[in-house]
């Protein structure tokens, strides 16, 4: 007798174990459903997600519902953009927070100000190149799951673009898109 009940705890704790991880199943990754020009993979790659605070912006209240973006080319324009805004509950990892390699990649930022924090209500589902014109599709989940905080955070995503996708001459005009809607347009040379 005293020999089964080891033997059921650790099939039990196997059984566990197997459904917690998704029993052999492919389990999603953080990467995006939405293709590529070619059909395959995506244009984009995730690097961070979660909420920001900017700094010293008076522009906007407690009330204000805007889209905010920034286009990155470099590591300098990286840590001014790090400056300018204070992160909070962001999600990305070692791994994602790597994968701008300047001056090969292009970072995208989208920030929404505000909404209440909670869950990760802000994503990338589409990008179209088309010559020097990109157009940059963000989602956002109003109904998003988890606990809220009475904090004035925005939801940010950030994904990043291999620079060998864009034009080499001339400046790049990217289109923001919220949940189908243009709300804002950016220049920059990528430079």
């Amino acid at each position: 007798m005293r020999t089964i009940i080891p033997a059921v705890l650790i099939a039990m704790a196997t059984v566990f174990l197997i459904a917690a991880c998704g029993g052999g199943a492919a389990s999603p990754t953080a990467e995006p459903a939405a293709v590529g020009n070619d059909g395959g993979l995506p244009l984009w790659r995730y690097v961070n997600s979660g909420w920001v605070s900017p700094l010293n912006d008076p522009s906007t209240d407690a009330f204000s519902r805007e889209l905010r973006a920034a286009v990155i080319t470099s590591s300098q324009e990286m840590e001014d953009f790090n400056r300018a805004v204070i992160g909070k509950r962001t999600k990305g990892t070692g791994v994602t927070l790597s994968r701008p390699e300047f001056p090969g990649s292009v970072v995208l930022v989208a920030y929404f100000m505000w909404l209440p924090v909670q869950g990760d209500p802000l994503s990338v589902v589409g990008l179209e190149i088309d010559g020097n014109r990109a157009v940059v599709d963000l989602e956002l989940d109003e109904d998003s799951q988890g606990r809220e905080y009475p904090y004035l955070f925005a939801p940010m995503t950030m994904v990043t673009v291999d620079r060998s996708e864009f034009p080499d001459q001339g400046p790049v005009e990217f289109e923001f898109r919220l949940d189908g809607q243009s709300m804002l347009t950016l220049s920059d040379t990528l430079d």
